[in-house]
């Protein structure tokens, strides 16, 4: 803390700022450019803004209140080399002062500070358009005891002038968008004299930024050129050996970032991650655990905070070439080359597994992921990664995304670990050999002549799940995997196995629950079953920047669980917050849940659940299962304050099903008629009601 006594000046500049840790700065713009490349520009941005406080401010006292990291020191050697001798001067001088900003609410920590200090310019570091001449002014509003405020172009502020304390922070709702607009009315309240600055700049929060504001340049110059990414599981005897290769073999190590993203590892790998990050500290390394159903869930979530030009998916078990980067810049650097591969060699020599590895290299037409794919990362990004398979995502990737003729081989051969070869004493044998190559052809050919999903084939390797099953649903050019429970009914597995039903389901559905989206608002799934809506409308709105809550409600505890493990497969893709409530809805005068084996779960209406304050339910999903005229008589006060867009969705294919479950669609209807809705029916068996005064 500092000592406002001890400062050599009345007035403090107060710079707001977090030390540059790759993923826990800048996220929104990391989520185009990658984590470490948005930590570079965001410690760009920093150096600059104090670069302009220590040498064109004159008169003020400097404060840095950062977070992040544990110690000053630590911090400062965030900042550009060339701006340490100054910053050294200045807190020599007692001008420039770094405290360590409490674990406290955004509004408490500037609240606190500004009590503290009385007369105070507060400022952040994202703002690459601040000048001396905006902050001077501050400075004089200030020393004429005048209040001033300089707001962003998206309706928050960069920079407060206090000339004396008056709380203006902690009764702000920050998650609004007119966060400036309610400060300023505070501050003409509690201030003779409060001002608007000219001055309105962007905040750097997206990409968009930074091209609107012509620094599309800080990209490419602060990001690294290669990221390695290294799906693992249970990898503690291969993944050392495997990083420490990349950094050895590569012709220049010091602009590759290496990101190993675990499945859930039960043995010491990441242990030995972390030995190989204290062995090799010049190195860049992340480390992620996430839940995953096979490679494809974490080589996407590596995908989604990399940084570097270009991207390299390697196994754990996977040695690479003598300048192995230097060979896939010089391929890749051809833009018709959209994906380059290695050679595929065995670490035995047994003559089997050459015999594998010869087919594999003459005979195969297309790759595997064994042989590591190295492509461009904006050009990957573009077409959503890898579809989330359980298996086969390598061979996806040819036949659906990636034309076999712009891939091309780089002449050097991979040494990959033959393990899955071997026999249960670790033995190669050719009986072992052959049984998984045959395997291997068994699983193809179910894929190329039966066309049965990759969720039905893996049970050929890993069996199946009693817990379970998996659910395959494309859906804007893209496969997704669920978990899920099938109903003890053939035609309904058939439809499913097939993806029939479900595709057309999530197709014909989620465009319209996305139609009535706004932003800032709130949308609510009740029966959201295993979670798929909720997930895929979720990822949907990330894609089109539109900040939608959601909260979904699901009664049957089965589903519940499956529901927050589906939606910890897809936080890669998710942006926004998805709450799941294992809470059935109804009618506040009859909890009648007629599927419900919990009898001690939790009921409610709608209209009884605490909805977060100043957001706006948009729109609301029912399952039609034969109660959702319950549920709607206690949701009424809901939608007379929100207007909520309402979709009573039939979720099974079959027409008997629907009647057996006898929906009272004609009292629904004249319900809804009652509260000004008007009610029509948009696809098969599901309707969509909407009030007269939208």
């Amino acid at each position: 803390m500092v000592e406002k006594e001890n400062l050599p000046y009345p007035v403090s500049i107060v710079l707001f700022t977090r030390y540059p840790d790759p993923g826990k700065v800048k996220t929104r713009l990391a989520w185009d450019i990658g984590d470490r490349t948005a930590a570079n520009i965001h410690g760009v941005f920093m150096s600059k803004m104090l670069m302009i406080l220590l040498r064109e401010i004159n008169g003020v006292n400097i404060i840095v209140n950062y977070t992040g990291i544990d110690y000053q020191t630590e911090m400062i050697q965030g900042f550009d080399p060339a701006l340490v001798l100054d910053i050294k001067q200045g807190i020599n001088s007692g001008v420039l002062s770094f405290i360590k900003q409490p674990s406290t609410s955004f509004g408490e920590r500037i609240n606190a500070i500004a009590q503290q200090l009385k007369e105070v310019i507060i400022i952040g570091a994202d703002i690459p358009g601040i000048t001396a001449d905006i902050l001077s002014q501050a400075i004089e509003c200030v020393k004429r005891k005048e209040a001033a405020i300089a707001l962003t172009k998206d309706n928050g502020y960069y920079l407060i002038a206090l000339p004396s304390y008056s709380d203006v922070f902690t009764s702000i709702n920050y998650s609004l968008g007119n966060v400036g607009q309610q400060t300023y009315t505070l501050m003409k309240k509690n201030y003779n004299s409060a001002s608007i600055l000219n001055q309105s700049l962007v905040d750097v929060d997206e990409i968009s930024d930074l091209k609107s504001l012509g620094l599309s340049n800080l990209i490419e110059e602060n990001q690294p050129i290669i990221s390695v990414i290294i799906p693992t599981l249970n990898e503690v005897n291969s993944i050392y050996d495997t990083l420490a290769n990349i950094v050895k073999q590569a012709e220049t190590s010091n602009n590759i970032e290496i990101l190993v993203v675990d499945g859930g590892s039960n043995d010491n790998t990441l242990e030995r991650v972390e030995e190989f990050t204290n062995d090799y500290p010049n190195i860049s390394i992340q480390s992620f655990t996430i839940s995953s159903l096979g490679r494809a869930f974490q080589m996407n979530v590596g995908l989604r905070h990399s940084s570097g030009k270009y991207l390299v998916f390697c196994h754990a078990d996977t040695l690479l070439p003598s300048e192995w980067d230097h060979k896939l810049i010089s391929i890749l650097s051809h833009k018709n080359i959209k994906l380059a591969y290695f050679d595929l060699q065995f670490n035995s020599d047994h003559l089997a597994l050459k015999w594998v590895a010869w087919t594999v290299n003459y005979i195969r037409r297309s790759p595997y992921g064994d042989q590591v794919f190295c492509v461009r990362r904006d050009y990957f990004k573009e077409i959503g990664g890898f579809d989330y398979l359980s298996l086969l995502e390598d061979v996806t990737l040819f036949e659906n995304k990636i034309n076999y003729k712009q891939c091309q081989n780089i002449s050097h051969a991979i040494i990959t670990n033959a393990r899955k070869y071997s026999n249960k004493n670790g033995e190669y044998t050719c009986l072992s050999i052959f049984k998984n190559v045959g395997k291997n052809w068994l699983i193809m050919a179910g894929k190329k002549i039966l066309k049965l999903p990759a969720c039905q084939l893996r049970k050929i390797h890993h069996g199946s799940q009693n817990e379970y099953q998996l659910l395959e649903i494309p859906f804007q050019d893209k496969i997704y995997t669920f978990k899920y429970h099938f109903p003890n009914n053939i035609l309904h597995k058939f439809l499913i196995w097939k993806k029939i039903y479900y595709q057309q389901s999530m197709d014909e559905l989620i465009p319209v629950i996305f139609k009535y989206c706004q932003g800032d608002d709130i949308f609510i799934d009740v029966g959201a079953k295993v979670g798929m809506v909720s997930c895929l409308l979720s990822i949907m709105l990330t894609k089109n920047r539109i900040k939608t809550d959601i909260i979904s409600f699901e009664p049957d505890y089965s589903h519940y669980q499956l529901f927050k493990d589906n939606y910890k497969f897809y936080l890669g893709e998710i942006r926004n917050k998805i709450t799941i409530e294992n809470i059935y809805i109804s009618n506040p005068k009859s909890y009648y849940y007629p599927d419900l084996k919990e009898k001690s779960l939790k009921s409610m209406a709608l209209d009884e659940y605490e909805f977060p304050n100043n957001k706006k339910i948009s729109l609301i999903k029912i399952n039609l299962e034969g109660n959702e005229l319950g549920i709607l008589k206690g949701m009424v006060k809901t939608i007379k304050q929100h207007q909520p867009v309402l979709i009573f969705h039939n979720s099974t294919p079959f027409i008997t099903h629907f009647l057996d479950k006898k929906h009272d669609m004609n009292n629904i209807i004249e319900k809804l008629n009652d509260l000004n809705y008007q009610v029509t029916r948009f696809s098969g068996l599901s309707f969509i009601a909407v009030s007269d005064n939208i």
